[in-house]
């Protein structure tokens, strides 16, 4: 899924961005969150590439949206 086609922050209605970093030994670890920090996921232990990590993401930041998004 492409990063413009996740729902977007339900605070703020901005578009959800990646903050990945790659370590030295080639993990990837990070999160993907609202630009003005409003809402986060984070990946729960490093993954082997960006492709992967943006994978594991997508979903856990759907759930969220549409958890917060049931909330009164």
């Amino acid at each position: 899924m492409k990063q413009s086609e996740l729902p977007r922050c339900p605070e703020c209605g901005n578009m959800p961005e990646y903050a990945l970093k790659p370590n030295h030994m080639g993990w990837v670890w990070g999160g993907l969150k609202c630009p003005y920090d409003h809402y986060r996921v984070n990946l729960n232990g490093p993954a082997d590439s960006r492709a992967r990590a943006e994978k594991k993401l997508t979903p856990q930041w759907i759930e969220l949206v549409e958890k917060v998004s049931l909330e009164p």
